[in-house]
């Protein structure tokens, strides 16, 4: 399914920088795994959620928390239940306070069914200017995030990305 107000999902040099750099399927990745747990314990929420966006699905790379079981087996969920997609249009962190008033997702499954009540996530955006996905943390609660979450969440995100370049296979 197309989201049309995300034009940037079906870009080809975004597509092509997320397969370069190995994104574009689900592999363990235990330099990431540090990461999640470090973000869900600094931000205080029982889930944080390391992703890549494909032009269809949303992988997870990494996560920490009760995720429930279908998703770590699936290793992602439809993009149209993909919160990070609100990173792509202008490449800044945001926070959802309430996800059941919010118009795009409070019809989501992870807010209907899973109770995913808030978010806030930080894009992923890589040395060519891609965004490649999000570093989010999730709570079951609805809940205010202060700027300085969204500061930390940026670092981390960046950090994050120097992470995944420097462990991307060299181009032959």
């Amino acid at each position: 399914m197309r989201l049309p107000q995300y034009p940037q999902l079906h870009d080809p040099a975004r597509l092509r920088e997320v397969a370069r750099l190995g994104l574009d399927r689900e592999s363990r990745r235990e330099y990431l795994a540090g990461m999640v747990e470090e973000v869900a314990d600094r931000i205080g929420t029982p889930f944080a959620v390391l992703d890549t966006l494909l032009d269809d699905a949303q992988v997870f790379l990494a996560g920490t928390g009760p995720i429930p079981a279908w998703i770590g087996e699936v290793g992602g969920t439809p993009i149209e239940w993909a919160f990070c997609t609100r990173l792509m249009p202008d490449g800044r962190p945001l926070f959802i306070p309430d996800t059941t008033v919010d118009p795009e997702h409070r019809v989501n499954p992870l807010v209907t069914v899973e109770g995913v009540r808030s978010y806030i996530g930080a894009p992923l955006i890589s040395s060519n200017g891609h965004v490649l996905g999000g570093l989010c943390a999730l709570d079951v609660q609805p809940r205010q995030f202060a700027d300085a979450d969204l500061a930390y969440l940026a670092r981390m995100a960046g950090e994050t990305v120097r992470r995944i370049e420097e462990h991307a296979e060299p181009a032959s």
